[in-house]
C-alpha cells in the first residue's frame, strides 16, 4: 500500500500544483488513499519532497534534486 501511495504522491505531484499537505491528502482521498496528516508528512520526508516556488509567486511539492 506505501508504495502504491508513493508512486501516487509523485504522480499527484507531477501533474498538479500542490501547495499544501492537506491538498495532497484531498487529491490521495479522492483518489481512494484515506490518509492522515501525520502520514503525509511522513510520505513528504521518505519521498524527500521540497516546496519550489511557481511562476505565480506560489510554492508547490517537487521531489528534490540531490
Amino acid at each position: 500500500m506505501k508504495k502504491r501511495r508513493h508512486a501516487k504522491i509523485l504522480e499527484l505531484i507531477n501533474s498538479h500544483d500542490i501547495e499544501t499537505q492537506e491538498e495532497l491528502a484531498a487529491k490521495l482521498v479522492e483518489n481512494g488513499f484515506n490518509v492522515t496528516q501525520a502520514t503525509i508528512s511522513r510520505d513528504i520526508r521518505e519521498l524527500n519532497l521540497t516546496k519550489i516556488a511557481t511562476k505565480g509567486g506560489k510554492q508547490k511539492y517537487a521531489v528534490q534534486s540531490s
